[in-house]
């Protein structure tokens, strides 16, 4: 999906284009789409998005999951890729805007299914991003799955030869299947 970039200004932008894609597949029933199983699934700042879509459309068209690969979510600084709230927010953001993105206060119990993948020695986005996301998801009741592989660094989604490539892809499908 080509989404505009916020840089630093126009976050709303990204999150419109985004839900706008939900939208727009859900109507791709031509194309064997069923409208009911159309989900997300970013990765890092991706994911960021993803989560954000999950959490800011309207309760009868949130996505019906969301995959998140080492997501960024929180803004807080010692716990989230600054680099990627720069991207949204500006270097000049306001604490009240940090904590309105940072996305593990967005959660709701209409939050759809969430599978959370990532990386114990991920240096780029810390693994605490995951685990507040999914706290939070705990807390609202939502179904959440979280699978945190012991080495893989970040980025390692697509990459050929992650140790765990087989794995995360098996559980991913496997997942998909639970939630049906």
């Amino acid at each position: 999906v080509k989404y505009r970039l916020p840089n630093g200004g126009h976050y709303e932008a990204t999150l419109e284009d985004a839900m706008g894609a939900v939208r727009y597949l859900r109507t791709r029933t031509d194309l064997g789409i069923d409208p009911a199983e159309v989900g997300v699934q970013g990765n890092s700042a991706g994911g960021h998005l993803a989560t954000w879509v999950s959490n800011a459309m309207p309760d009868g068209e949130k996505p019906a999951f969301a995959i998140l690969i080492y997501p960024v979510i929180t803004g807080d600084s010692w716990l989230g890729h600054i680099s990627s709230y720069n991207y949204l927010l500006g270097k000049n953001r306001t604490p009240e805007e940090v904590e309105m993105y940072s996305l593990q206060n967005r959660v709701t119990a209409t939050t759809p299914p969430t599978l959370l993948m990532l990386s114990d020695d991920d240096n780029v986005v810390p693994s605490t991003n995951s685990m507040l996301y999914y706290k939070a998801l705990k807390h609202y009741g939502v179904k959440a799955t979280m699978y945190t592989f012991p080495s893989g660094g970040h980025g390692w989604a697509g990459r050929i030869g992650f140790k765990y490539e087989k794995e995360w892809h098996h559980l991913m499908l496997n997942w998909l299947e639970t939630i049906k």
